[in-house]
């Protein structure tokens, strides 16, 4: 019986031990979130340099539409899945160095495609139509 003892005394040690790691690591995981920083890829959090605008923005989005919208200061860009409202106008203002008034976005999902006998999927494009404070253009489009 003496030998049962030993093994259960040493599990009982071994349990307080653990317990006592686990509430500091609980105490430690409180401090790194009091003070956590959010590591994910923002535009908002990244120094003024506009190269991380390239993350979001896919490519400017170039139609007869877009050209006639370009009159009342309204540009379209292609952006990443994943971009929100907030990083494309970011985005714009570091890489173009203008001031967005507003952003509007547009959704298009995937659709099939026949090709021959196969059937494929047409990929689904996210776009924002970005309207400009007065004054400010994008050169790049004229």
């Amino acid at each position: 019986m003496g030998l049962f003892n030993t093994k259960k005394e040493d599990d009982i040690v071994e349990a307080k031990a653990v317990k006592e790691e686990k509430s500091l690591a609980v105490e430690k995981d409180a401090k790194k979130a009091d003070k956590k920083v959010v590591a994910t890829k923002n535009v908002v959090d990244i120094p003024n340099d506009g190269q991380m605008a390239y993350d979001f923005i896919v490519k400017p989005w170039i139609t007869e539409k877009a050209q006639e919208l370009m009159a009342s200061n309204k540009y379209i860009f292609r952006l990443r899945a994943k971009t929100t409202k907030r990083e494309a106008k970011v985005a714009v203002e570091r890489l173009y160095n203008v001031r967005v008034e507003s952003v509007n976005m547009i959704n298009i999902p995937s659709k099939k495609k026949r090709f021959g006998r196969s059937m494929g999927m047409k990929s689904a494009v996210r776009k924002a139509v970005v309207t400009l404070k007065k004054g400010d253009k994008i050169e790049i489009f004229e």
